[in-house]
């Protein structure tokens, strides 16, 4: 039985169109903002440890802290991600973005012109720790960009990331704010464009990036020599990719 079979995480005929059309769903509710709030002193707590590989205390958290593996694991998330990829999923990498005040912009891009994976299919959540606004900074989207493939170019010395999406191929007067209260989520592709502005605000905002694929995925290059894909539902026939067991403690 799949999470959207345990849950009621099944979606319409019309979310599944939006996410077809759109590029994106949500926000969801994966939890109450009291409920994150009172999770949120654990996860900075994650936040301020040392990670397994010694480098990147914001990247694949899951793989160390139980905590971190049940909220991107949650069925709200992955019930979702079953309808619209399949019961075989593994999850390849989470990230935090933690924007403080006066952090920088981070581009219009194409998640996947950054990423060694092929074929590059990813399913993201990405689920907000802190209260996301457009006050302090909170994700943007352009529906439908998903449907081309972005060029992308060098980015100017006060961006977040080192290549940007050419701005002459979008029209950004289409952009929406996703504003998300503590403990939602939204949902996208690897194609859909989106963005953050600076954070002008004296509030921190804090999401957790969630990247899925599907097994015809292949990794061609590992964060570190402990990252390592994780059977998160279904199964893997194809065995392309390093996989170890999930967390249990």
């Amino acid at each position: 039985m799949t999470a959207a079979e345990q849950t009621n995480t099944a979606l319409s005929a019309e979310e599944m169109d939006q996410f077809r059309t759109q590029g994106f769903l949500g926000p969801f509710a994966l939890c109450s903002p009291e409920e994150m709030g009172a999770r949120r002193p654990a996860i900075e707590a994650v936040l301020e440890s040392e990670p397994p590989d010694h480098r990147q205390k914001v990247h694949n958290r899951h793989l160390d802290h139980r905590l971190i593996w049940d909220l991107a694991t949650d069925s709200e998330i992955i019930g979702r991600m079953q309808c619209l990829y399949g019961d075989d999923l593994l999850m390849w990498r989470t990230n935090f973005f933690v924007k403080e005040p006066g952090a920088k912009e981070i581009p219009w891009h194409q998640d996947h012109n950054y990423w060694p994976l092929e074929p590059p299919i990813i399913a993201s959540a990405w689920i907000a720790i802190d209260e996301s606004t457009v006050e302090n900074s909170c994700l943007q989207v352009i529906p439908g960009s998903h449907r081309r493939t972005l060029p992308h170019v060098r980015a100017t010395a006060d961006m977040g990331f080192a290549e940007m999406g050419d701005l002459d191929y979008l029209d950004l007067s289409q952009a929406v704010d996703l504003e998300m209260r503590p403990g939602e989520f939204i949902l996208f592709n690897e194609r859909t464009v989106h963005h953050s502005k600076s954070n002008r605000s004296q509030k921190r905002r804090i999401g957790l990036a969630v990247r899925v694929v599907v097994p015809i995925v292949s990794v061609l290059k590992y964060d570190a020599p402990e990252h390592a894909l994780v059977q998160i539902s279904g199964r893997d026939p194809m065995g392309f990719n390093k996989v170890v067991d999930p967390l249990t403690e």
